[in-house]
Formats: C-alpha cells, sequence, structure tokens
C-alpha cells in the first residue's frame, strides 16, 4: 500500500491516490508547517481527492524521491509552497477492505 501511495503522490494522480483510500478517511500532513504554511487535515475519501487535485493543478505540492521504508511507513520529499522538506508518511489504520483510514505525514 505505501509503495502505491508513494508513486501515485509522485506522479501527481490524484485519483489513483484517492482511491487507496476509505470513504471515511483522515488525511494529517504536519510538513507545510516548516515552510510556515497550515497543516493538512484532510477528511474523506472525495476531500482527499479534491484536495491533492488543486494542489497538483496548481503546482502548490509536488514529490519527489519516493522510498518505502516498510508495509506502514514510506519517506520523500515534499515542495510545500517553498523549499522541499524530507517527509515521512506512516498509515495509521487500514479498513476491513485493506484501504487506508488514517494516514500522518511528520517532518523526518
Amino acid at each position: 500500500m505505501v509503495e502505491k501511495l508513494l508513486e501515485a503522490l509522485c506522479r501527481g494522480d490524484y485519483r489513483g491516490m484517492a482511491a487507496l483510500f476509505s470513504r471515511d478517511c483522515r488525511y494529517f500532513d504536519y510538513c507545510p508547517l516548516l515552510n510556515g504554511k497550515q497543516g493538512y487535515f484532510v477528511y474523506g475519501r472525495e476531500a482527499v481527492e479534491m484536495f491533492f487535485r488543486n494542489r497538483f493543478v496548481q503546482g502548490r505540492f509536488e514529490a519527489a524521491s519516493p522510498v518505502a521504508e516498510d508495509e506502514w511507513t514510506g519517506s520523500y520529499f515534499g515542495a510545500y509552497e517553498g523549499p522541499f522538506v524530507f517527509a515521512r508518511l506512516r498509515i495509521e489504520e487500514l479498513d476491513g477492505d485493506g484501504l487506508i483510514r488514517k494516514l500522518t505525514v511528520c517532518p523526518a
């Protein structure tokens, strides 16, 4: 799951990314705080798709150099409307269908 998520994130594939999340998911990203921006707190698959569609289309987020560290954790360099920061994502919870219910991204 982490490999699929990182691949979609780095390709800017908001639809593919959203398809990995459960309908009632939570996506929390604290990395924008490093660039003086607000964190990302996104609730629900449709919101994940819409949020990242806007970020990718407007060029307000970019991810590169993904590494799947294990089945729950991965890292990448992310540009959050500023210089790249080193980010680590962790799948905190899956639903009964194996989709991501909770994911947290923090500076590494």
